[in-house]
This record gives structure tokens, sequence and C-alpha cells, in this order.
């Protein structure tokens, strides 16, 4: 079955050229041209990836993005930004509030299909992937539910990329990952520039709030090398 993207675009010609080329790619695609009617949609059928402008009538993309992520449904649903504005902080404060990726427009068609393809493949792991469990100390990492439980505190409200770090550290703790390994494992391809990897310092601050830690407990900045995931003593 095709993976089904979700469009959230209020230009009709861009609307209608992105849709072709997903379409010539296999995908299943549904439109919307507004954020209200985009937010419906995903909420009736979830999709497997939302392409989501920023600038939207009425409901702005900004809105969409965290509706989406607050509700459970969709909540696990990879959001990938693809907006005309390059604002400074824009694409931190995208990432901050949920959004899986960021890019600005124009892009070129093959990058954009990379990245789609990325984002699909790491929300759906392998057979081989879903049967793994990791366990560090007192915790148990499940990839097939992207469940996290903790001292029998059970966890799942990690994104798939806040859970795909935690889970990559898990198997290669104690020993640290650089931000360029861990970009490469979790998002599937090599990181375009620096700005990217500034992703993965988002990611961490995220994690690190939703499970309460602080940069001292087990998610460790180990300075020049990365992160670590270290058990307390």
């Amino acid at each position: 079955m095709p993976s089904n993207i979700l469009i959230i675009e209020d230009d009709p010609a861009f609307r209608k050229q992105l849709a072709k080329l997903l379409e010539s790619r296999g995908f299943a695609v549904r439109a919307a041209a507004t954020g209200k009617s985009g937010m419906s949609e995903a909420f009736r059928t979830p999709p497997d990836l939302v392409v989501l402008d920023l600038v939207l009538p009425g409901i702005g993309g900004t809105q969409v993005c965290r509706a989406l992520k607050d509700q459970v449904g969709t909540a696990g649903v990879p959001i990938l930004i693809l907006t005309g504005e390059d604002q400074e902080g824009q694409e931190v404060a995208c990432l901050d509030m949920g959004a899986d990726d960021y890019l600005i427009k124009p892009v070129q068609p093959e990058r954009l299909l990379a990245h789609c393809r990325a984002l699909l493949r790491r929300s759906q792991p392998s057979p081989e992937a879903a049967r793994l469990e990791a366990r560090v100390g007192a915790m148990t990492l499940d990839y097939a539910g992207k469940l996290v439980q903790l001292a029998g505190r059970r966890i799942s409200h990690l994104t798939p990329k806040e859970f795909g770090i935690l889970y990559d550290l898990a198997v290669h703790s104690p020993h640290p990952r650089d931000r360029t390994s861990l970009y490469k494992d979790v998002w599937g391809m090599d990181p375009p520039s620096e700005g990217s990897l500034k992703t993965v310092e988002v990611h961490v601050r995220r994690i690190r709030l939703k499970m309460a830690w602080s940069p001292e407990q087990w998610l460790i900045t180990v300075e020049s090398r990365g992160y670590s995931l270290i058990p307390p003593s």
C-alpha cells in the first residue's frame, strides 16, 4: 500500500505541482488549502506524512503543527515544514514545537523527495527492527511501539524522532554519539547543513523536557563528542 501524504498549502499552483510530483513517485496524496481543512483531514484519517506550509489563511502553519502534535492520533505523524519564509530562528522554533524537518522553498524536487522518504522510513520500522528492545539501567525501549518504560513508568508521548535519538543512544550506551551520527541514523540521510545538526540539539532538549531530566541526568552532553545515555549510579 502506498504511503499517504497530506499537503497543506494555500498556493493552488504549487499545491498541484507538489501533488503531481509525489503522485508520480507512487505516493497517495491528499491536499488541503487552509490550516483548518488540513487539520480536519488529518484528524479524520491520519496520514503517513504531512507537508505543511507556514503561511496559511486563518489558522497558520505553526498552530497546525502544534495541534497535530498535541493529539494522540496524529502525534506520531512526521511533519515536514516546506515554506518560502527564511526568517532567522524560525527553523529552530518550528522544530521546538514538534516539526520533524524543515525545508525552504524553492527546493530541488529530488531533495524534497529524499526528505519525504527519510521521514517515512524512520516512522515505519523494518520487521527486524520492530522486534528489538534496548535496555539501559532501569529503562527499556520498545522499538515497535515507540514506548519507553523507566522504573515502571510508561512513557508514550515522544515523537518518532525523539524516540529514535533515545533508542540510538541506548543501543550505543555508554559510548557517546556525535550529532552527525545521530542525524544519519535517525533521519536516514547525511545532514545537508550545520542547521540540520542543530535539529539534533533541539530534539535532545525536547527529550530532556518530556522525560523531566536535567542535563546531568541520563542524557548527558559529552564535550566535543556529542551525547551519551548513562543511567544514574
